[in-house]
């Protein structure tokens, strides 16, 4: 019988990999004060802008009421706001406030020096093939 080997999925790959990742991340981003996770939902909302919880909490693939207790604590410590969906009242919009935006620049320098860590050895081809091959596969998955 031939069994399923975890070696040879790509995601176990990418899984074992965000998590060695996000705790390597973790230990130089103690610092600034900011947490992963507000890092993360904070790198979303600057990348696409303002969105609805759920959007953020699809993105972050975390659970909605998770994500409120997180836009809860960051909304408590000034990182974000809630403000009306201008095309629906009802909805509320996650988006990040002036001083999130302030130290987004220390953020954007703290992740360069890691990124530039984290790819040493590895040339911007091998780079650009795994970013369109993970591409290619996102695609394939979302049809």
């Amino acid at each position: 019988m031939n069994r399923f080997d975890p070696w040879e999925s790509i995601g176990f790959h990418c899984s074992l990999t965000y998590r060695t990742f996000v705790s390597a991340f973790e230990k130089r981003l103690h610092k600034t004060g900011i947490r992963p996770a507000q890092f993360f939902a904070l790198s979303h909302l600057t990348a696409l802008g303002p969105m609805p919880q759920a959007e953020l909490a699809a993105y972050l693939t975390t659970s909605p009421v998770s994500v409120v207790r997180l836009i809860d604590r960051m909304e408590r410590d000034g990182w974000v706001e809630r403000k009306p969906s201008p095309e629906d009242r009802r909805i509320k919009l996650v988006a990040p406030t002036a001083k999130a935006e302030a130290i987004w620049s220390e953020l954007t320098d703290l992740m360069k020096e890691f990124i530039d860590h984290a790819y040493r050895g590895i040339s911007e081809d091998e780079l650009e093939g795994v970013k369109k091959t993970l591409r290619r596969i996102r695609d394939n998955l979302d049809t």
